[in-house]
């Protein structure tokens, strides 16, 4: 049987669906039960379930695949509770998903932070006091006022105020990564030249 998507039965596969690898699974002396969850902010993708000639799509939240010895595939709907009842424990074990925090910074600045930054910053702490050993992506970006050579060291010095933040917040420099977008990827697109606030912006991943 192959399926791409959630194999419940199995592990907890993390994907774009819900679960993103494509597992293969043979010669299973008991039936494999696939389970397709919802994404955290409520969307479900589609996983398809593949045993021999047949084929089944679950595109629906808590859709379930049960394949039996002979290769037949029978579908039916759980519920939250049934998934939770059954696989919570390997539902808790899970890694916590990737979050991003946006901070905006003053125009033509790369140490001052924009009035409303304040709140994000003290989220993301809060954040980061409950994360186990965090991976942080931090990427600086500008708006389309300045050149791009201008625009590019601006905005790596975003980046680095904000690492120089999470280093004196307790992570450890070896688990932070900086990089710089300069003007090439606007929050908001503008004519070249055009001042924004939304653009001029670090983003934060922890994972």
């Amino acid at each position: 049987m192959k399926v791409f998507g959630f194999a419940a039965s199995r592990a907890q596969l993390p994907s774009s669906v819900l679960a993103a690898a494509l597992a293969c699974l043979c010669g299973c002396s008991t039936p494999d039960k696939i389970t397709l969850l919802p994404n955290p902010d409520g969307s479900v993708g589609s996983v398809v379930v593949k045993s021999g000639n047949n084929t089944q799509v679950l595109d629906h939240a808590y859709a379930t695949a049960e394949v039996a010895k002979s290769g037949k595939i029978e579908q039916a709907v759980g519920t939250p509770a049934n998934v939770e009842t059954r696989y919570g424990t390997l539902l808790a074990a899970q890694p916590p998903r990737p979050t991003t925090f946006t901070i905006n910074f003053l125009f033509d600045s790369a140490t001052e932070l924009a009035p409303q930054s304040a709140v994000t910053v003290q989220q993301m702490k809060a954040v980061l006091a409950t994360w186990p050993a965090p991976h942080l992506t931090v990427v600086g970006h500008t708006d389309l006022a300045g050149s791009p050579e201008y625009d590019d060291r601006l905005s790596m010095q975003r980046a680095q105020t904000v690492a120089k933040f999470l280093i004196k917040a307790g992570i450890p420099a070896r688990q932070i990564e900086t990089a710089a977008r300069g003007k090439r990827e606007p929050l908001v697109h503008t004519a070249d030249g055009v001042p924004n606030q939304m653009n001029r912006r670090v983003v934060i991943t922890i994972q």
